[in-house]
């Protein structure tokens, strides 16, 4: 004969979690996704078109500034012709030399102020500006 055993007065612990749990998973619909895809290529685009506006303002102010320096390149290439005219009429000034060199040097072209220095100090050997413009200038 079998014989039923006693049911034990203390409840059983689970060992695992219980099957009745669930994870809710969001998927997106069809209309979702595009209304999606449309708000990144908008945000791009306004994105790119932000870009293209600053760099036409870079620009525009970078030749804003190229036709101030073509001025100025100008007025001190005019000045360059005055100051060699007056020494052709005044031969042994130094300090007309040495403005030529200077005004060279400003423009750029090294050696023609190495010429120019090299002349001022010439007429006047212990001239300090020469030695100064003829260190920058390469002498």
């Amino acid at each position: 004969m079998k014989q039923k055993l006693p049911k034990s007065s203390a409840k059983t612990i689970a060992l695992f979690p219980s099957n009745f749990r669930f994870i809710t998973e969001y998927s997106f619909s069809d209309a979702h996704s595009r209304s999606i895809k449309i708000d990144l290529v908008s945000i791009v685009s306004l994105f790119l078109i932000a870009l293209i506006f600053i760099q036409g303002v870079v620009l525009w102010y970078n030749m804003q500034q190229r036709e101030v320096i073509t001025q100025q390149r100008g007025q001190v290439q005019q000045e360059v012709q005055y100051w060699k005219g007056v020494a052709d009429k005044y031969k042994g000034y130094r300090d007309v030399y040495y403005r030529i060199a200077l005004l060279q040097y400003r423009l750029g072209n090294t050696q023609e102020s190495q010429q120019y220095v090299k002349k001022a100090l010439e007429l006047d050997p212990n001239f300090p500006g020469g030695h100064v413009l003829g260190a920058q200038v390469g002498l």
